[in-house]
């Protein structure tokens, strides 16, 4: 699915600017972007309602027929309003299947592989990113971008394909709201559990700030890079693929020496200064060199950071709200995504690439500030016992609450 959507935000932005205008795309990606948000506030709880592998299915099976109905308008008879009414319903979609992407690894393998499994997960969530506007390139250099269109359709009957192998599971929660109301406050238990739970409200701001951080990095500082030292554009792909692949460095190299429970805080703020000095790197660089080197260390750094608590989080909270709770991690990070390309765009177009050293140094200070003042956290994080029992044995008012 990762693949899929690679492949498709790789093409469709470019038959849009092909047979319309960027006002158009601008409405089409804005559009897209606040129903994402709506859609996995909207169907988290009734995806908890349901069978974990019985929701995938349905997302899968509607992602492939929205994908073969793109295509079908592309093909036949373009219109902008048909192509973003279709896309809505696969964003809906995708409202379904992202959620459980997030909780399969908390759910599927044993306690003791976990930590790995998200961390794999994660391997694979990077790779696919990169390989599929990879494949969609080379589809449309070799054919058209409208065979890459139909080539993306295809991923997403292989990705059906996938899901309907595999096993059925168990229905984890049947009980729903009766009354508006309580489907009001069932669709946003999520956001509340974020809020009031100690170690998920350092993770979500933690998160918040990674994002702020590191999303605007590349597509805002490679570009400005790549014009400014008048470097070919085919360079772009070398340095996204430089920071995709320190991404996975980082997880195969990294990753597993933070995860042993030992010193959290310490191994957290260390690579938090990692990154910070890889981002404030880039943002300073004025050879290639620099730039590549300095962005393989700030893809390493980032995917570590982002995989800090990952397992523990899920885990240590009932299976009943997990869902919900993915999903509302899910909306924190595209709303900080969406922060950060307006704060680092702000501050480029007004003051230039080097100014932002200071953003992110603000940033760092923060994160700092917050890590240090803060105990519950780590303790959260280097207990050895089960994370199913933190709740009860700590908070037991809060697990009393959740399983309610």
């Amino acid at each position: 699915m990762w693949v899929y959507l690679g492949c498709w935000n790789a093409t469709v932005p470019l038959i849009i600017v092909q047979r319309a205008s960027l006002l158009e795309l601008a409405t089409y990606e804005t559009t897209l972007a606040l129903c994402a948000v709506m859609s996995m506030l909207l169907f988290a709880s009734r995806v908890e309602a349901m069978r974990r592998s019985t929701a995938l299915k349905a997302g899968c099976m509607a992602i492939v027929v929205t994908g073969a109905l793109r295509y079908v308008i592309v093909s036949v008879w373009f219109s902008i309003d048909a192509l973003i009414f279709i896309d809505v319903l696969a964003v809906l979609a995708f409202g379904v299947v992202q959620p459980l992407f997030g909780v399969y690894p908390a759910e599927t393998v044993e306690k003791y592989r976990i930590a790995s499994a998200f961390r794999i997960r994660r391997i694979c969530t990077t790779i696919g990113r990169v390989v599929g506007p990879l494949l969609a390139g080379a589809v449309i250099a070799a054919f058209s971008v409208q065979a890459s269109l139909l080539f993306t359709a295809l991923v997403g009957v292989a990705a059906l394909a996938v899901a309907l192998a595999l096993p059925t599971s168990t229905c984890v929660n049947t009980v729903r709201g009766a009354s508006p109301s309580e489907r009001v406050q069932s669709m946003l238990l999520g956001i509340k559990l974020k809020l009031v739970l100690p170690p998920e409200r350092f993770l979500t701001v933690s998160g918040f700030m990674l994002n702020l951080a590191a999303t605007a990095m590349v597509p805002m500082l490679v570009p400005n890079f790549i014009h400014t030292h008048q470097l070919a554009e085919s360079s772009a792909g070398l340095f996204n693929a430089l920071f995709a692949i320190g991404s996975v460095a980082g997880l195969f190299v990294l990753s597993p020496l933070v995860a042993k429970r030992a010193h959290q805080r310490n191994k957290y703020i260390g690579l938090w200064a990692l990154l910070i000095a890889a981002l404030c790197a880039c943002a300073q660089a004025s050879e290639t060199w620099q730039l590549a080197v300095w962005l393989f260390f700030a893809g390493a750094a980032s995917a570590c950071l982002s995989l800090v608590g990952a397992d523990k989080r899920l885990t240590s909270v009932p299976s009943g709200v997990r869902i919900r709770l993915m999903a509302a991690t899910l909306v924190v990070s595209q709303g900080a995504n969406s922060a950060s390309y307006m704060v680092a765009g702000g501050i480029t177009s007004q003051f230039g690439t080097p100014a932002l050293l200071w953003l992110y140094l603000a940033i760092f200070m923060v994160v700092v500030v917050y890590a240090l003042s803060t105990r519950r956290v780590w303790r959260f994080l280097e207990d050895d016992a089960d994370a199913e029992l933190y709740y009860p044995n700590n908070h037991p008012a809060l697990a009393a609450s959740m399983r309610t």
